[in-house]
């Protein structure tokens, strides 16, 4: 099954959903919730997005030049972008669609770039465990998801950097069969990982993290406001950032329907936002903040197909040990 066909049940699957959750709601209430929305804030909340698309962009390139891998970046930036495409599986891990376009342009070992999407993911979490510390004291059982998600973070951490500890784990898994057969990439994908979450590496990209991450909290924001509810933006963010961790800890894709029930079940039970209004200013998030970054990797992925072809000599100076190149007819004397 290729990544379009899985993009497409994704979206099939995530169809079903709203529709039981417009069920749930009532239709009526959230066409009249739709009649009073400020809709041309829907552009500005797509430029946040996108912005944030381009912050992150840089953590991207960031990682590889960590590992020594070249790109020219625009293509970089191509490749980024075309990643999002995958935005919708469990907690993003798609994006190592990523590292197999890379492969494709100069013949980098997956391997050794798909770390880059773990490092991703995990900064991710780590940003939005902080903005979550913002109200997490609001919820009855807050406090138990914020010391599930520190506890991940902090074995997460030792794990990877205890190397002794990471050898033994490596060693014990090499009994699975396939495993043994591919321990070599399994052991270079773990020195690329513990050179990118290094002290420094983890808080500079911790830190883009938070800052691109905010700027959905602020579009999440605007979409209250435009349905004329006006709450504390520090609150609106926390909302964001505790569902889309209770999303990723329910590894649905893209966390389809646990955030969705996290966000709006909040609005309606803190803030005794209507439901309406609770379940169209969720519907109209996810479309700015998920489903526009599958369709920007779509629309990337398919304008700038031919820029993800393979570079023969790009690949070749990957390898050392390659021979060199056979001289052209117009080479010979």
């Amino acid at each position: 099954m290729n990544y379009k066909t899985k993009l497409y049940w994704t979206i099939a699957f995530a169809a079903l959903l709203y529709l039981a959750w417009c069920l749930w709601t009532g239709w009526e209430s959230i066409l009249q919730a739709f009649a009073v929305f400020r809709w041309w804030i829907l552009p500005v909340c797509l430029a946040l997005a996108f912005l944030n698309y381009i912050i992150r962009s840089f953590k991207w390139q960031y990682y590889l030049k960590i590992l020594e891998i070249h790109l020219p970046f625009r293509i970089s930036f191509q490749v980024f972008l075309a990643g999002l495409v995958m935005s919708a599986t469990p907690g993003k891990i798609g994006e190592v669609f990523k590292s197999y376009l890379v492969k494709e342009i100069n013949g980098t070992p997956m391997s050794r770039s798909a770390p880059i999407i773990v490092a991703e993911r995990f900064t991710d979490f780590i940003a939005f465990v902080l903005m979550a510390l913002l109200g997490v004291t609001l919820l009855p059982n807050g406090g138990l998801v914020f010391s599930v998600s520190i506890g991940i973070i902090v074995l997460f951490l030792v794990l990877i950097s205890w190397k002794p500890a990471a050898g033994a784990l490596i060693g014990l898994l090499a009994r699975v069969p396939w495993v043994k057969r591919h321990l070599e990439k399994v052991r270079a994908a773990y020195e690329s990982t513990y050179r990118l979450i290094a002290p420094w590496p983890l808080c500079w990209a911790t830190s883009v993290s938070l800052i691109s991450w905010f700027f959905e909290g602020v579009s999440f924001f605007l979409i209250l406001w435009g349905f004329g509810h006006t709450l504390p933006l520090t609150s609106v963010v926390f909302i964001y950032a505790f569902s889309t961790i209770v999303g990723a800890l329910f590894m649905t894709p893209g966390g389809i329907g646990p955030t969705e029930g996290a966000m709006g079940g909040m609005l309606i039970l803190l803030y005794q936002i209507p439901a309406g209004i609770a379940a169209s200013a969720t519907l109209i998030v996810r479309i700015c903040t998920l489903w526009y970054a599958v369709a920007v990797g779509m629309a990337v992925l398919t304008i700038c197909a031919s820029n993800f072809t393979r570079d023969p000599l790009a690949a070749i100076s990957l390898d050392p040990e390659s021979p060199e190149p056979a001289p052209s007819p117009e080479q010979v004397p």
